[in-house]
């Protein structure tokens, strides 16, 4: 059996984190529903996952010491990037459908693509701009918005701030985060972001109408699998290959959603949207081609 290249563990780790953080509006949902407001869905999830790490990195004999920049720039990363795309991405959800958000939010490895071309000189091969196509093309028919639409103007420019935010994590996260553990930069990124979450919060604390163990089984559920693991596997994946494959894989993400509220949900997929989802796992594919 061939030995798998290390690009190609780099992206078996990305398709890993895509596929769990795919599960992430599932346990969402649940938790809304059950009493538990967006806030602190997010400061919960970050606060917890902030906390196992520090436990692990004790217990591993992990140092958390940082220099004064490298505490600026996690800041940056989980305080402001990763916090600004989240809230844009959730409230743009209240003024668009959802298929229409998510559509416009996953344009971000086009931003990427454009970020990595542009000022890091990377050149893009053309098996990715070819991926690149794929993945969208398929992402656009998944999600179809419906044709009679009334856009909300606000909600279009939140969703592609969710975008541009994300995307520019994504190149930050690759240049600050190199030379480290994947514990140390998970760590950090999830307690800044806990942090800004809790600054939020204080003037308006959240509501817990009708929480119970639904609530706290998918909170653990957000926490555990879909914040913890995909955080350390994208962090393991990324330094193996570059952005904007990066940036491609994460399109799974919203396929493994589709497919999940169409099996939990009872939600239906018609052909096309089926031959859609194929597109996305065949773009994602491609990436595996060596020259």
């Amino acid at each position: 059996m061939q030995k798998l290249s290390n690009e190609q563990i780099g992206i078996l780790w990305i398709i890993s984190a895509s596929i769990a953080y795919g599960i992430m509006p599932i346990w969402s949902v649940i938790s809304q529903n059950n009493g538990i407001s967006t806030d602190f869905i997010l400061f919960f999830r970050f606060l917890c996952s902030a906390f196992l790490l520090f436990l692990w990195a004790l217990y591993r004999q992990i140092s958390l010491k940082l220099t004064k920049l490298q505490y600026l720039q996690f800041f940056f990363l989980g305080g402001i990037l990763y916090i600004i795309q989240s809230f844009a991405y959730l409230d743009s959800l209240r003024y668009i459908p959802a298929s229409l958000s998510v559509l416009i939010y996953h344009i971000y490895p086009i931003i990427v693509a454009l970020i990595a071309l542009i000022f890091l000189r990377q050149k893009l091969q053309a098996k990715t701009l070819f991926s690149l196509f794929l993945c969208f093309a398929g992402l656009a028919i998944i999600l179809q918005p419906p044709k009679d639409l009334e856009l909300s103007v606000y909600g279009v420019i939140l969703s592609l701030i969710g975008a541009l935010f994300y995307g520019l994590y994504v190149v930050f996260s690759k240049s600050y985060t190199s030379n480290l553990s994947s514990v140390v930069y998970s760590f950090y990124i999830c307690l800044f972001a806990a942090l800004m979450i809790l600054g939020f919060m204080i003037p308006n604390p959240p509501q817990f109408d009708n929480f119970n163990i639904n609530g706290i089984l998918s909170l653990l559920g957000l926490t555990f699998i879909s914040t913890l693991f995909p955080m350390m596997a994208y962090f393991l994946g990324m330094p193996r290959i570059n952005v904007t494959k990066t940036a491609i894989l994460g399109m799974i993400e919203p396929l493994v959603g589709v497919l999940l509220s169409l099996w939990l949900l009872g939600e239906n997929l018609n052909l096309l949207q089926y031959f859609g989802g194929f597109l996305i796992l065949f773009g994602s594919l491609v990436l595996f081609i060596k020259r």
